[in-house]
């Protein structure tokens, strides 16, 4: 009986979280609609609001998962200076990923300024896919021929209007799963290169003529952020994240659930420009994302910085 009344109750809360999320995107949604009588006098101020409305509805979700079900996320790395606008790169390992990347976003006063390469499909879902196509998200279908003139007209965007913005982009292209791993992993054999462990081989493709359009524009810093993930405390439980229902039925997330991202600042003008060796510099970084988060698997804590982000918000 206990059973079925803390099942019940968890499918009530989750119920009332969802509802409540869903109405505040759909007014926010509406906000954004009404942006659209001031596009023929300001590009700028509609491309502002309509960034304002999506970081509101983002910074909501987030006092759920840190405030109300009391995530503690912790950090490593450098530390990074308030508005400044960058290309931010990262390790894909859950939805919840984005929590973690908004978390380091809002301390740092540029969560309504992220904008994302998603999956052209996920603009059909209403409210959330709506606004994010709204406040200038870019939608890729993971073919660049495809995707490289809609990439292009967004850059020039980007640089005509001169915003704060960090362009947000998961650069294996998907969710870290065990199929899509072991996928990665003969592919790397097959072209002889290393063999990884935690992450895939990024798609450099895209990357490299993203940072060949952001070098042109007031975007200056490139970062790259690490996210990790531990369940019960143990090896075990090392790379798995709360998903969705989790995080709104758990009374608290922690300290069931551990939370750490690792944050690397770079210069765009000390990065290689050449696509070659670009493509070298990204695979890189993702050796050392395999090895750090290697280590983080057998040692949780120790050899870390200690927390460095303690702003609050």
């Amino acid at each position: 009986m206990n059973i079925i009344t803390n099942i019940t109750s968890a499918t009530k809360r989750l119920a009332t979280v969802l509802t409540l999320i869903t109405r505040f995107a759909g007014a926010m949604h509406l906000c954004q609609l009404t942006s659209f009588v001031i596009a023929p006098f300001s590009e700028r101020i509609v491309f502002d609001i309509n960034s304002k409305v999506c970081g509101t509805v983002w910074g909501f979700m987030q006092w759920i998962f840190e405030r109300r079900k009391k995530a503690r996320i912790t950090y490593s790395g450098d530390q990074l200076p308030k508005k400044e606008s960058a290309m931010v790169i990262s390790n894909h390992r859950s939805w919840t990923d984005f929590y973690l990347l908004h978390s380091i976003a809002i301390r740092r006063g540029m969560l309504s300024n992220c904008k994302y390469f998603i999956k052209d499909s996920l603009k059909w879902i209403p409210f959330f896919g709506w606004g994010m196509w709204l406040a200038g998200f870019i939608f890729v279908r993971r073919t660049w021929m495809r995707d490289q003139h809609r990439v292009n007209a967004t850059f020039a965007k980007v640089d005509r209007l001169k915003a704060p913005i960090w362009v947000m982009s998961f650069v294996e292209g998907s969710r870290l799963t065990p199929e899509k791993l072991r996928a990665a992993q003969e592919f790397s054999e097959q072209r002889d290169l290393p063999i990884m462990q935690n992450v895939m081989v990024p798609r450099v493709k895209g990357f490299v003529a993203c940072m060949s359009k952001l070098r042109k524009s007031h975007v200056k810093y490139l970062y790259d952020f690490t996210v990790a993930y531990r369940h019960g405390g143990t090896k075990a439980g090392f790379g798995i994240a709360p998903n969705m229902i989790q995080i709104h039925v758990l009374p608290h997330l922690s300290p069931e659930y551990e939370f750490h991202v690792n944050v690397k600042r770079y210069a765009m003008e000390d990065l290689p420009s050449e696509e070659k060796e670009l493509t070298h510099w990204l695979r890189e970084r993702f050796m050392e994302k395999d090895a750090f988060l290697e280590n983080l698997k057998e040692n949780w804590v120790d050899g870390l910085d200690e927390e460095i982000w303690t702003e609050d918000w």
